[in-house]
């Protein structure tokens, strides 16, 4: 029945050979998690031969995100430049009326961060003045667990409201409590996967250039790490408590690498300093090839929402480093399930994280069991699965609500 609709109102069919248009919509294409979703799943679209478009608001470094995007992929850009936040936005609206035509032909618009979220806004309001069930529009909330202002949060809900399928990467309390009052709205958790291509192992040569270019001495037993951006909804101080811990189980012997760049950069180095820990905390910066900073941690630290860890803590997993995480949500209690452990006390973190230090085995042991885990459970094909049915039931709602 649902094909037969689809037919009658112009939508491409989920079956044989026929094509989807399937559009995402980010702020550029750059390191974070959610853009890494986005460019992940248009790929794997692309492979599985649909037609796959991304609309990002400005052209970013295309060693950033951009060359890993399949080569059918279609990027287009709103603005030719990086502008300010408001000259981003107020371009929207005349970039989709030029393009209003090639909107209503798309099957899936696919709405990430703030910036597809209103862009997601604005066409659904062209969709209306033409007269059009096209497109379908999907969001994915990628700020579950983080800090977000109250009124921010508030005017995300209700935008989401009003498209056709809402995903959540992992459980919240406001989202899901959203959800719940919206049993119409086609919704889901979709947990992060990754695509295993490029994610190899770092030669010993490249492991030893890469420390010594952090500025890790050769004496160093221990390196613990992360890699993520310096914002503040990541909250990248909550680190530093962790290491400060273990530098006084390990002294000298421990370093820590922050990898990653962002607006909080030049205040993390304040504060590292006001741990007195300038001389073992490194801050590398923007990192392009994660697996160099992860190929010398001897331990991954990471933020976890629930069960749910990010797609820096997946990749570090996969290429076998041992992850704990510290849990965002105060009231979640860790499970016998839960394959990265993680703690909502920054003093137990640290202590299970010197634990693992302490003893060669118990790691090797974790880093088998969850680089296991990453390839049955976590990979962009999966995720590409739970993304295709949330798609259908989109398109459903759309028809019903036309």
């Amino acid at each position: 029945m649902l094909s037969i609709r689809w037919r009658r109102f112009g939508f491409a069919r989920w079956k044989g050979t026929e094509v989807v248009k399937i559009t995402h919509v980010l702020p550029a294409l750059t390191k974070g998690g959610g853009e890494r979703v986005a460019a992940d799943l248009a790929s794997q679209a692309a492979r599985a031969g649909h037609e796959v478009t991304i609309i990002a608001a400005w052209p970013v470094n295309s060693a950033q995100l951009r060359d890993a995007v399949h080569s059918d992929v279609r990027v287009w850009y709103v603005s030719d430049a990086a502008a300010s936040k408001v000259s981003a936005y107020l371009s929207m609206l005349p970039w989709l009326w030029r393009h209003r035509s090639w909107l209503v032909e798309q099957d899936i618009l696919h709405c990430h961060l703030t910036y597809g979220a209103v862009l997601g806004t604005a066409a659904r309001f062209f969709r209306s003045a033409l007269g059009s069930q096209r497109p379908a529009i999907v969001e994915t909330c990628h700020s579950v667990g983080m800090l977000v202002p109250a009124l921010h949060r508030w005017v995300r809900a209700r935008m989401a409201a009003r498209f056709d399928a809402f995903a959540l990467m992992a459980e919240d309390d406001y989202w899901c409590a959203f959800i719940g009052r919206r049993l119409a709205l086609p919704s889901a958790i979709i947990p992060n996967g990754i695509s295993f291509q490029g994610l190899v192992n770092v030669d010993p040569a490249a492991r030893r250039a890469y420390r010594r270019e952090v500025g890790i001495p050769d004496e160093c037993r221990y390196v613990v790490g992360t890699v993520g951006r310096l914002e503040p909804d990541r909250q990248p101080w909550l680190y530093l408590p962790i290491f400060a811990e273990i530098v006084r189980a390990f002294g000298p012997e421990v370093h820590f690498v922050l990898a990653g760049g962002g607006s909080e950069y030049d205040r993390m180095r304040l504060l590292i300093a006001e741990h007195g820990l300038e001389k073992q905390v490194h801050l590398p910066g923007l990192v392009l090839e994660p697996r160099l900073p992860l190929s010398i941690m001897d331990l991954y630290l990471t933020l976890n929402v629930g069960a749910v860890t990010g797609i820096a803590g997946l990749e570090a997993a996969y290429l076998g480093v041992p992850v704990l995480a510290f849990q965002l949500l105060s009231n979640y209690k860790t499970k016998p399930e839960d394959w990265i452990w993680s703690g909502t006390n920054l003093s137990e973190v640290a202590m299970r994280a010197i634990e693992l230090l302490r003893i060669p085995a118990d790691r090797q042991a974790l880093a088998e069991r969850q680089a296991a885990r990453v390839r049955s459970h976590h990979t962009v094909e999966s995720m590409a699965r739970l993304y295709d049915a949330l798609y259908r039931a989109a398109v459903e709602r759309s028809l019903v609500r036309a």
